[in-house]
């Protein structure tokens, strides 16, 4: 069901709340600033977060603005953080909404390059419920990554990504769905 736009408190998930207190929303279309892999191992939390057969992913985008594949949100696991921790820490900061029933899943080792750069990533996958059960209704979620624009994270199918029709990262993903 697509969100109406009835209600723009923080727990409708799309963002506009937002703007009442950073001044106007950037475009949808904002291109993110381009990024490179650190040249370091970096360890990540992802969550898996299902709705039938869709999960809950965020787009990965390449130097010209264009999406690439999707992933699931989450993010950097900090000095001294569980994995889980990271995971809760960093859902909260992107999208202002939390998690429940989380459990660890998996753990990749995921080698990779993104526009010529190799990355290397140790990635703790978890399965979680969103704690707003509303959140499940709507098409997409509002997030943003270390104060970068708005994005929007929208439900993938998982039948397409295994099929190879829609990339999801990191590599070794699709088979774990």
């Amino acid at each position: 069901m697509p969100h109406d736009h009835s209600d723009h408190g923080p727990n409708c998930g799309c963002g506009a709340h937002r703007a009442q207190d950073a001044g106007p929303r950037p475009p949808v279309a904002e291109k993110p600033p381009s990024w490179r892999p650190a040249q370091r191992i970096r360890t990540i939390a992802i969550a898996i977060i299902e709705r039938g057969e869709q999960i809950l992913c965020g787009p990965v985008y390449d130097d010209a603005g264009q999406i690439k594949g999707w992933r699931p949100l989450g993010g950097g696991v900090e000095f001294g953080e569980t994995a889980e921790q990271a995971l809760t820490r960093e859902f909260t900061e992107e999208t202002e909404q939390n998690l429940k029933d989380i459990e660890r899943i998996a753990v990749l080792e995921n080698h990779y390059a993104h526009e010529g750069e190799a990355g290397h990533e140790v990635v703790f996958v978890f399965s979680a419920k969103l704690e707003n059960e509303v959140l499940y209704d709507a098409d997409q979620l509002a997030f943003s990554e270390e104060n970068g624009p708005e994005l929007t994270a929208k439900w993938i199918s998982v039948a397409k990504a295994r099929a190879g029709r829609i990339a999801v990262f990191p590599d070794g993903l699709a088979e774990l769905l």
